[in-house]
């Protein structure tokens, strides 16, 4: 199977199971009217994660193929920018409630994807050379 439909199917249960396990467990702490109270949605983040590790997949799977001695290299740019990138869409919601939901909620995001993010990497930069 294609490295690029693999990861993605791949990237899209990963996301899927995680945002039903999350959103099970904030239904069960009963904390959805958190949710009413920012700009901010567990959808959002969701989107916002997938989307993100969907770009670091295909621009990993690019290096593989342009420069594989690199992949190490620009592995670590992406996430250097993806944190960045992070920080930016999170950046207002910081300190706007005292018990720190958006926060808490928002690192349990950003750690799947970036689990996600660390496998794909290490699956592509321990691969043994292919003769295409």
């Amino acid at each position: 199977m294609n490295d690029y439909l693999k990861f993605i199917l791949l990237l899209l249960l990963v996301s899927g199971i995680a945002f039903g396990g999350h959103h099970l467990v904030v239904a069960g702490m009963d904390s959805h009217s958190f949710w009413e109270e920012t700009s901010y949605s567990l959808e959002g983040m969701y989107t916002f994660g997938f989307v993100s590790s969907l770009c670091v997949v295909v621009f990993i799977l690019l290096a593989q193929w342009a420069m594989p001695k690199k992949v190490g290299l620009v592995f670590l740019g992406l996430m250097t920018i993806k944190a960045i990138a992070s920080y930016i869409y999170i950046h207002n919601g910081l300190d706007v409630f005292e018990h720190d939901f958006i926060e808490y909620n928002f690192l349990v995001v950003f750690f799947v994807f970036l689990f996600f993010d660390v496998f794909v990497a290490f699956r592509i930069i321990n691969e043994p050379e292919r003769a295409d």
